[in-house]
């Protein structure tokens, strides 16, 4: 692994890690649900796709940036939604960037991986 695509991978951790944190912060503290069993399963439910995605991103080839591309959007809409918000317009705005951030990375460490990377 060249170290521009390790500090790509660093660097869509971080993005990714930070909508992570951000929802976490907006569920468990900020806007929590009646019981704590529902505000887990909807942050359980929130953050599925960035878990089942993020340790094929760590591996060799490019599969796991690739798949990040395609789960980002969900996140970007999601913020988009809570910026039209009043209560949740901070929010939306950092998710927004933060999952413009992990994509914009992701899909320029998509363009400097060779084309012929076999995963193993």
């Amino acid at each position: 692994m060249t170290p521009a695509a390790t500090a790509l991978r660093f660097t869509i951790l971080l993005w990714s890690g930070s909508v992570f944190a951000l929802l976490g912060l907006q569920r468990f503290f900020v806007d929590p649900l009646s019981s704590v069993a529902a505000t887990v399963a909807v942050f359980v439910f929130q953050t599925a796709p960035l878990l089942i995605v993020l340790p094929m991103v760590l591996r060799n080839g490019a599969r796991g940036p690739l798949w990040l591309c395609l789960v980002m959007p969900l996140y970007f809409v999601h913020g988009v939604w809570q910026w039209n918000a009043t209560d949740t317009r901070l929010f939306g705005i950092f998710e927004v960037i933060f999952a413009l951030g992990a994509f914009i990375t992701a899909w320029v460490l998509l363009k400097i991986l060779p084309r012929n990377v076999t995963t193993s």
